[in-house]
């Protein structure tokens, strides 16, 4: 039985969020010179090319066009925001003139009204309630618990010859969430979120573009499956949250057990919303980060070494003890460095939508009332002014203590900006740092490198086969 009313794919925007307002239609638009882009009569083709791999669509307009460009998709305005300048100005500086844009949408349907998709003035206030779990103070019980998960798992490929890399990540990260945050054990729910969010991921951003709601309650099996994929997680989210509540632990040092404590202040469905955002962006983005680092690893053998060593003499790992979040940082400068590289190619969430609010002016540029504004981590990341060799994978440039002070805001934003930024930046690092480190001390990992397929985050394609090998 469902504990609460309704499910986010049929239901509405919530009234007290900002009104969305017309979009800019080529036929309305009158061309602006600071604004360079392929012709508006162009936008079916354009449509469809985006379509087919949009990452590097996006790519190519600021190449061919410039850090701010526009052109139409669905014979609707959007701009492409580029510079670090603009994406300061769009995520920080100005960000009360945005609202969520395509693909929120989309997302919003699996997620509901979850920390990642919701908006002012609901945003903030569920910020602030969720903050206490991430404070700094927390970070060294999560990384003792998250060193016996991590064991756990990996102490499982010692008699295996080859893994299914990817999810066997998906497993680890969702569980290193559950027992985290949610304060259970997994294991029942693995396989059916694997499916689910396989789904659900690709519908997010397959259907993203304004028009292709009018399809959601069709009899067509391909958006059918995205309703039941969504529902499948609501059930689970809600499984999660009435097993909790029937355990009777009340630990409130879980965010989990923050929630249920505070239901006077949030209802069920704002729970079960935030339950389902974790499920995603606790897990997944992570997961896809960690396939992708040690696919790099898997191509660069002399960082791969690089690694080694610095496992190796890692004084937690040779005395067989559980660090705190302040020693993994201090002992893992080439971990981090291969963290953020990469982040860098491989952002997590690679892409941004945002809708104008009102008239504003953007890195020198008009950006008009109802325009879409597509600001991109894939695309900023690979600035040449700032990350020479821009396509090679590099962790030397952030091995240089002054590189990343030098970056200007906005030029790098893995995990976003402003009151937007992720709430479990610090929390993720180290989950991550730990992998990296104790993965290397014990196996070697080697696979062909992954195809890339961008969905609602930057998935590598397939299973990720990977050859293991003991030290």
């Amino acid at each position: 039985m469902s504990i609460t009313e309704n499910k986010p794919f049929s239901a509405p925007r919530p009234q007290a969020y900002a009104q969305i307002p017309d979009p800019i239609f080529r036929s309305a638009w009158k061309k602006d010179s600071k604004l360079p882009g392929p012709s508006p009569l162009l936008a079916d083709f354009i449509t469809a090319i985006f379509m087919i791999n949009t990452p590097k669509f996006l790519l190519k307009m600021q190449r061919t066009y410039g850090q701010t460009c526009s052109f139409f998709l669905s014979r609707r305005l959007f701009i492409g925001a580029f510079s670090p300048e603009a994406v300061h100005q769009v995520t920080v500086a100005q960000q009360h003139n945005f609202v969520k844009g395509v693909g929120f949408a989309r997302m919003r349907k699996v997620l509901g009204e979850g920390l990642l998709t919701n908006e002012e003035p609901i945003h903030l206030a569920h910020r602030r309630m969720m903050q206490p779990p991430f404070h700094h103070g927390n970070l060294d019980s999560y990384v003792a618990l998250m060193h016996q998960l991590v064991e756990q798992h990996t102490n499982n490929w010692q008699d295996k010859n080859e893994i299914k890399l990817a999810p066997e990540m998906m497993a680890l990260t969702l569980e290193i969430v559950s027992r985290c945050l949610f304060g259970l054990d997994s294991a029942q729910y693995t396989s059916a979120i694997a499916s689910s969010m396989e789904v659900a991921i690709d519908r997010i951003e397959r259907t993203m573009l304004p028009g292709l709601e009018r399809f959601d309650n069709s009899a067509i099996k391909y958006f059918r499956s995205f309703e039941q994929a969504s529902d499948r997680l609501v059930d689970i989210a809600e499984s999660i949250i009435k097993k909790r509540i029937e355990s009777g632990e009340k630990k409130d040092d879980d965010l989990l057990g923050i929630l249920l404590q505070m239901q006077d202040q949030i209802s069920k469905e704002h729970i079960r919303d935030e339950v389902l955002t974790l499920i995603l962006s606790g897990h997944e983005t992570t997961a896809n980060v960690m396939s992708w680092a040690f696919s790099y690893l898997s191509k660069n053998p002399k960082v791969r070494l690089m690694l080694e060593k610095e496992a190796d003499e890692a004084k937690w790992i040779t005395e067989h003890r559980t660090p705190t979040y302040q020693e993994l940082e201090e002992s893992s400068p080439i971990a981090s460095a291969i963290l953020q590289e990469t982040m860098r190619l491989a952002p997590p969430v690679w892409v941004a939508p945002r809708i104008a609010t009102v008239d504003c002016q953007i890195a020198g540029v008009n950006i008009p009332k109802g325009a879409h504004v597509l600001v991109s981590q894939y695309v900023t990341h690979r600035d040449p002014k700032y990350f020479p060799n821009p396509e090679s994978w590099q962790i030397e440039r952030w091995l240089d203590a002054n590189f990343e002070n030098s970056l200007p805001k906005g030029a790098y934003f893995p995990f976003g900006g402003g009151s937007r930024k992720c709430l479990g930046e610090y929390f993720a690092i180290a989950e991550a740092r730990l992998i990296l480190l104790m993965v290397a001390k014990r196996f070697r990992l080697d696979g062909k490198f992954p195809k890339v397929q961008p969905r609602a985050t930057y998935r590598p394609k397939g299973e990720v086969k990977n050859k293991v090998s003991l030290r």
